[in-house]
């Protein structure tokens, strides 16, 4: 069999076209309690949203785990909370997943007990599995199955929820760290911060979403500004202690 030659650009979501839509409307699914949720029961908070499969034996496992160790540093740093500050819901989009494979990967994953109280795991509902797909390309999620390698291709991000629901971000999920889902949460909330995340946020004034790379970066054109801002005060705080020195001088000898 010839290898598979999949264009890695075929994975990338164009983030221009989906950023501030909504999930479909129409779909209901189950989680791991086996009841019955919309995406519309989690507005109020940030929802990070976590599209993979649970038959994969290498990749949706890593991001789920990658993303639990992340949000457990988070948590124990004092700074975001999932299930108090915001929700996580990873969601299978192959049809064939059940209740039953759900909880066989969830059990892999291994949550620790602070970050798996706010961590849903679900999957759709029977009547809606055949068309998952319309699911998906509301957030230009594409997925390939590959008969040689018997494994699904898809991309792999963590997609930010607004409180409103509508997306706000789209993070690459090997390319980030715990910082990045912290900005892209509190990015989410529009200005409302409770006082203890003011700071936070303030620096996060520091960093720019990078739509290339899928992740936050340095912003070097801000650090400028503010330093060009700070020398330019500097300046004109010693010209007029200059000038005000001079003029007492010649008051002084007269």
């Amino acid at each position: 069999m010839p290898d598979s030659d999949i264009d890695p650009e075929a994975l990338r979501i164009s983030e221009a076209k989906v950023l501030g839509l909504k999930p479909k409307k129409g779909f209901s699914f189950l989680n791991q309690e086996g009841e019955t949720f919309t995406f519309d029961d989690y507005e109020g908070k940030p929802l990070v949203l976590v599209l993979s499969y649970y038959s994969c034996d290498g990749v949706c496992s890593s991001v789920n785990i990658e993303l639990g160790e992340r949000l457990n540093q988070l948590e124990k740093d004092g700074r975001l909370k999932p299930g108090k500050d915001f929700n996580v819901v990873t969601l299978s989009f192959d049809k064939n997943d059940t209740l039953e494979t759900l909880e066989r990967f969830r059990k892999n994953v291994g949550l620790d007990k602070g970050v798996a109280q706010g961590w849903t795991f679900s999957v759709v509902r029977p009547e809606d599995r055949e068309r998952i797909k319309v699911f998906t390309d509301r957030f230009d999620f594409r997925f390939f199955w590959s008969p040689q390698d018997r494994t699904f291709y898809h991309p792999t991000v963590y997609m930010i929820l607004s409180p409103e629901m509508r997306l706000a971000r789209i993070l690459y999920a090997h390319d980030i760290d715990k910082s990045d889902i912290e900005l892209a949460v509190l990015e989410s909330r529009n200005g409302d911060f409770k006082p203890g995340e003011i700071i936070n946020y303030a620096v996060s004034l520091c960093y720019s979403y990078n739509y290339k790379e899928g992740r936050y970066v340095f912003n070097i054109p801000m650090f400028v500004a503010f330093g060009s801002l700070f020398v330019g005060i500097s300046a004109l705080g010693t010209s007029v202690f200059a000038f005000k020195r001079r003029q007492k001088k010649r008051e002084d000898k007269a």
